[in-house]
């Protein structure tokens, strides 16, 4: 009986040029790939435990802890110059309707003046809303969050297509370790003349394809991509009041809305085309239609993503519910007065009545600005709940992918980002500079 042909060596797979770099058949990277995740593991353990430790506390100091941060962030994020003009209305109508009749109250029996008004009106006017203009606008910002997650889940699938994606069959089709430039497209590529191209053609075969390139090229235009869509969606608010009534507020709109567009257009989809094309280049080099097929429906989601985050970032709420509740925010608590007056009158303390309608005041401005939060959801820098689109999309998109380079070619070099990819131009310095983390590509060794 004849014996079994022995399995090829490691040695035998492995092409130093990146072609076959991902194939999870080579023993010693996946060794390095195990490690790194088992040294990872070791320090999240460790961080874990800190973690933790730092978040033990008293539960007495922490309800005083969570008391003071309530009423800073109240101070600091919800009262405005709107709260402070709605005081001061409030206080100084209170005050005048007082003191006109106070002491006709006090010594007159038969006096029969009552300043009790319905609350109806109150909250007709301003509470109803106020409130539909939260849930919209809250509605909004989850959309938004769900629009992200979609974007980085396919820029992170999309990605690792590129990079380790294999259509070779067992000893049938050759995949990715059996490519090879063709000379005599190349040629034509560089606009050589015919006859080199003639002369290519004669060579035959060619290079093999550096995929760790490949996807190294891919991986720069997501960074970049990811990037735009930072600048885009971080750009000033043009959608206010002022941008729609007023003459100047007009020009600052679209100097801002023009910008957004020239982002857009030519560095968000400019960048997008370039991703497709590499999904062509993979098409090329004999990547079954099935699985293209699947990498451009990450593109499309990633597309579809990007667009709903654009109608969000250029619309927003009703603009006429946003007057209503900024006008009558201010101007309802001073109308109101008489009601402040008659508590003042009936529980025979000015302070009281003074107190109730400050707070009035404070509870209706309060939201508004609430409303005005979220407006923009993604303006995180003077939003509390805004989305951080830095964290998000300049971090974490970042870490995400060179995880997965780290991940899918164990023993290459450090990733250097190119400014683009045309001529080879290096802005690794401002790669490093932008970013908050230094990854270091190399520490698996």
């Amino acid at each position: 009986m004849d014996k079994k042909e022995a399995p090829m060596a490691d040695t035998t797979l492995r092409r130093r040029n990146g072609a076959i770099s991902t194939s999870p058949y080579i023993q010693s990277d996946s060794r390095l790939r195990s490690k790194y995740l088992h040294d990872r593991r070791t320090e999240n353990a460790v961080f874990e435990s800190r973690a933790a430790e730092i978040s033990r506390h008293n539960r007495l100091v922490l309800a005083l802890w969570n008391s003071w941060s309530v009423l800073v962030l109240y101070v600091t994020a919800l009262i405005s110059i709107e709260s402070v003009v709605g005081i001061g209305l409030t206080v100084a109508v209170t005050l005048v309707v007082y003191f006109n009749v106070s002491d006709d109250y006090e010594h007159d029996s038969s006096f029969g003046w009552n300043g009790n008004l319905p609350t109806v009106l109150l909250s007709f006017a301003v509470v109803t809303p106020l409130s539909s203009s939260i849930t919209m606008a809250f509605n909004r910002r989850e959309r938004a969050l769900q629009q992200l997650a979609t974007y980085r889940s396919s820029a992170y699938q999309l990605y690792c297509g590129h990079a380790s994606w294999d259509w070779s069959e067992a000893h049938k089709k050759p995949g990715r370790r059996g490519c090879e430039e063709d000379e005599g497209d190349l040629a034509a590529v560089r606009g050589e003349s015919g006859r080199e191209q003639e002369q290519a053609d004669e060579q035959g075969g060619g290079r093999n394809i550096d995929f760790l390139q490949h996807a190294d090229t891919t991986l720069t235009h997501l960074v970049h991509l990811s990037d735009a869509l930072y600048k885009y969606l971080s750009l000033p608010t043009a959608s206010r009041a002022r941008h729609r009534a007023t003459k100047m507020g007009r020009r600052e709109a679209a100097e801002v809305l023009t910008t957004g567009k020239q982002i857009f257009c030519s560095e968000i989809y400019g960048n997008m085309t370039m991703v497709s094309q590499q999904t062509e280049a993979l098409k090329y080099r004999g990547m079954p239609g099935n699985e293209a097929s699947r990498i451009r429906q990450w593109e499309e989601h990633m597309s579809t993503a990007i667009e709903q985050l654009r109608i969000i970032k250029e619309y927003r709420t009703l603009q006429a519910l946003r007057v209503f509740g900024r006008l009558f925010s201010v101007l309802m608590p001073p109308l109101y007065a008489t009601s402040y007056v008659q508590v003042a009158l009936d529980s025979g303390s000015l302070a009281l009545g003074l107190v109730i309608g400050i707070m009035h005041s404070l509870v209706l401005t309060g939201l508004f600005n609430c409303v005005a939060e979220l407006e923009d959801p993604f303006m995180s820098d003077i939003n509390l709940d805004g989305i951080d689109c830095r964290e998000e999309l300049v971090v974490l998109v970042h870490e995400e992918l060179l995880c997965a380079r780290r991940m899918m070619f164990p023993e290459a070099g450090e990733f250097v980002l190119k400014k683009d990819c045309f001529k080879g131009l290096d802005v690794s310095s401002d790669y490093n500079r932008t970013s908050r983390y230094n990854m270091q590509i190399n520490e698996i060794k």
